[in-house]
């Protein structure tokens, strides 16, 4: 899994080099060639409009779409290839979904715009050699018998261009909102059913398998009230890259995950992660924190970015939870409470560990969820190729423990926190361990 820093909101178009520093420093190893760091979606509500005021110096790419490549690379593609800001996935512009709600505004023109960027942005990641392109559908003022027919015709252009260059770039749609009178409803591609219909029919008229294929955009999904987990499991390996962004349901941002907080949580975490984890989802992770990070002082941005970057690993070790388990072959627990029966429930047939050790003393011996409790000590009998994996929150309490035992075996972190079952019975801290009836999914 990639975990990608989107650049656009995070480095700016005049002074980039010292935002692609802060952006490495932070553990980012990957970036976005995002067209939105030069063309922002509110830039296209002044199309057709001639009496706006204009930036001093500014290329307006809305109005001159074949000056893309010069100016991403003026901007900040150049100075990320020469500071070691590796750029794997592009993003073609688009359009803030309530800009159709501007009476000057040329939608048509818009329109054909997004479709002439779309191109350009193409034809620069092709030659910087990106993975994937995001290209999100048009949509602005179409009925929904148009919205294929459109965009059908639109994605096959969009594949020319990349087979006439011999590029294997993946082309990816995205789910859409729409803006109905100030609130937010789903769009193109909201339903999984249309998104995997769509891909599948493009890579069919493409003659490629993967020449298409998918971008989840958490955020968008929050704001219509939609499942996480049920997109995103029919999508299956179609889907190559995620969105990650924070919002309170209502309003269309882009905040660091756990901080659009007033009066709980909106984005369903937990549903997420569930979906990646049943389809081993392995491609480009994006975080999305610009409204965050552009509100916060200067001062403070650097570790904003290193806040991300940390948020992004936690939210890759629950996602990659299956795959730790399966890393070793011999295992056993440290840990003989609800995370040790967590982990029973969803491995334990299939993996197996040897035993379970606590630090309690009056539990050794007892048995516990099949396993036998055993004190540290007999953790020194182990072949150094036995993992030992920690069912504890106290982690690093643990981790320092077994290190000063002087043990060599791997060390793994286990929990339960987003696992597929939960028991009820832990909420009432039971006195006797052994008393939890069971899980619920």
């Amino acid at each position: 899994m990639k975990i990608i820093c989107r650049s656009a909101g995070i480095i700016g178009n005049l002074r980039p080099k010292q935002n692609i520093k802060d952006i490495l420093a932070a553990g980012f190893e990957y970036s976005m060639l995002d067209a939105a760091v030069l063309c922002s979606p509110q830039e296209f509500k002044n199309l057709g409009i001639n009496n706006y005021k204009r930036e001093k110096g500014k290329v307006y790419l809305t109005e001159n779409p074949e000056k893309l490549s010069e100016e991403m690379n003026k901007a900040f593609a150049t100075s990320a290839k020469e500071l070691g800001l590796h750029l794997p996935v592009a993003m073609a512009p688009t359009v803030a979904a309530e800009t159709i709600h501007s009476k000057k505004t040329d939608i048509g023109k818009v329109n054909d715009t997004i479709k002439l960027l779309a191109k350009e942005t193409l034809k620069l990641a092709i030659e910087e050699k990106c993975e994937s392109i995001i290209v999100p559908p048009i949509y602005l003022g179409l009925s929904p018998k148009e919205e294929w027919k459109v965009n059908s015709s639109f994605y096959q252009e969009l594949s020319k261009i990349a087979d006439d260059a011999g590029s294997d770039i993946k082309i990816l749609l995205k789910n859409m909102t729409k803006d109905i009178n100030g609130h937010f409803v789903r769009g193109i591609c909201a339903e999984a059913e249309e998104a995997v219909k769509w891909i599948d029919e493009l890579n069919a008229k493409a003659g490629q398998k993967d020449r298409f294929g998918f971008c989840f955009d958490v955020g968008n999904a929050t704001l219509c009230g939609q499942d996480i987990k049920e997109i995103i499991v029919p999508i299956g390996d179609r889907l190559q890259a995620v969105i990650v962004r924070d919002l309170d349901g209502v309003h269309d941002a882009a905040l660091l995950p756990y901080t659009a907080c007033f009066k709980g949580q909106q984005t369903n975490w937990l549903s997420m992660i569930r979906g990646l984890r049943q389809i081993h989802f392995d491609g480009a992770f994006i975080m999305d924190f610009a409204d965050t990070y552009g509100n916060m002082t200067d001062m403070i941005r650097p570790s904003i970015l290193s806040l991300a970057h940390e948020i992004a690993e936690h939210f890759a070790w629950h996602i990659g939870m299956d795959k730790l388990v399966k890393k070793h072959d011999k295992r056993v627990l440290f840990g003989a409470g609800n995370m040790c029966r967590a982990y029973m429930k969803d491995y334990g047939k299939d993996y197996k560990p040897l035993f379970t050790c606590d630090n309690n003393s009056a539990r050794w011996g007892e048995e516990f969820c099949g396993l036998t409790i055993e004190s540290p000590e007999k953790l020194k009998e182990l072949s150094t190729d036995t993992a030992i994996y920690i069912c504890n929150i106290y982690y690093k309490e643990i981790s320092a423990q077994l290190k000063e035992m002087g043990l060599k075996n791997p060390i793994e972190w286990f929990s339960d926190e987003y696992c597929d079952t939960f028991y009820m019975d832990r909420l009432d801290m039971a006195a006797d361990p052994n008393a939890a009836k069971g899980g619920k999914s």
